[in-house]
């Protein structure tokens, strides 16, 4: 295990521009990978054995990369908004409140994913990806397991070389655990919603980006990533089969559109003694599946996967996530 890499993420002020500070997130793996393309030139030519080495040129195909890591009930924001269409924030007392939501057109906004490797010879060297952009993200939570997050990314080019930047952590934060999650749902004409015992759930979305928009420009790198396909946004529980999962499945079956919420409060306070908190909300589900399945050693089990829709009246999918707001730095000794 490699105990000094790292990987994080900063706002970039224009695509391609290196972010200055960066916030660090614990990943779970190394998946950021260069893409190189060879244009080669081959023709009728006396004594040719092969492609001969003055007539191939190497070009920078950008790469794709991700970070999947637990959610933090702290220090998650940068990636949050990365991940999705728009981002509100607010202060309410000693906390933060970031709003996070789908919209019809995509933020345009771009970041840097710096992944810090070290090398067995000693030392370090940082991959600075730049025009970062979010192409999925899907959070899952399983019994047993953290809340997790994967958001998958396109980017421009990546340099290395320079000095590492420094990411921030917070200075305290908790990962949301299945104990303390709640999955609820609504039925057309329901007055609130009512709690769903679930093993497992899963929300996920697919921005329908365009990422390989190249020009006879005398530059070979791509220009920004926009939107050019309706985005997918879906999800599943899993759960027994009992009454309650009964009725979702008619609800399949009957092609009903309900509403889904997901909470969790988080264990990190603020100064004011408010606690962190993550909440996904979806006004318009549709289940697309599955049979209940039986089986000879275990309870009967139904998967249930969903398509999110735009109910028309509300943002599709939003997340809000609260979070202690962070202590202002200590003035310079002597100030």
């Amino acid at each position: 295990m490699a105990l000094d890499a790292s990987i994080a993420l900063g706002a970039e002020t224009a695509y391609g521009t290196a972010a200055s500070t960066v916030d660090g997130y614990e990943g779970k793996g190394d998946s950021w990978k260069t893409t190189r393309e060879f244009m080669e030139s081959v023709g009728f030519r006396t004594g040719l054995q092969t492609a001969r080495a003055d007539r191939r040129r190497i070009v920078d195909m950008g790469g794709e990369g991700e970070i999947e890591c637990d959610v933090l009930d702290a220090g998650a924001a940068t990636l949050f908004a990365s991940a999705f269409d728009r981002h509100d924030t607010k202060a309410a007392g000693k906390t933060t409140v970031h709003t996070f939501t789908s919209a019809s057109t995509g933020s345009g906004a771009s970041f840097t994913a710096e992944m810090v490797r070290p090398k067995s010879s000693g030392g370090l060297v940082a991959f600075r990806h730049l025009g970062c952009v979010a192409t999925t993200v899907e959070f899952t939570q399983e019994v047993g397991s953290p809340l997790s997050v994967k958001t998958g990314f396109d980017f421009q080019t990546v340099t290395h070389g320079a000095a590492p930047l420094k990411p921030v952590y917070p200075a305290a934060a908790f990962p949301y655990d299945w104990t303390t999650g709640v999955v609820e749902l609504k039925a057309p004409g329901a007055f609130g919603y009512t709690a769903l015992d679930v093993t497992k759930w899963s929300v996920s979305a697919e921005s329908g980006l365009k990422t390989d928009r190249r020009f006879v420009r005398a530059n070979p790198l791509k220009k920004v990533p926009v939107r050019a396909a309706v985005p997918t946004y879906e999800g599943s529980f899993e759960a027994e089969l009992d009454d309650a999962t009964l009725a979702l499945y008619e609800a399949f079956i009957a092609g009903a559109v309900l509403s889904a919420r997901i909470t969790y409060t988080g264990a990190t306070k603020a100064a004011d003694g408010k606690l962190s908190g993550f909440v996904i909300e979806a006004p318009a589900i549709q289940f697309t599946g599955d049979s209940p399945e039986a089986s000879i050693d275990e309870i009967t089990t139904v998967e249930l996967p969903f398509r999110i829709l735009d109910p028309g009246t509300a943002d599709a999918l939003k997340l809000v996530y609260t979070e202690p707001t962070p202590a202002a730095p200590a003035p310079p000794a002597g100030s």
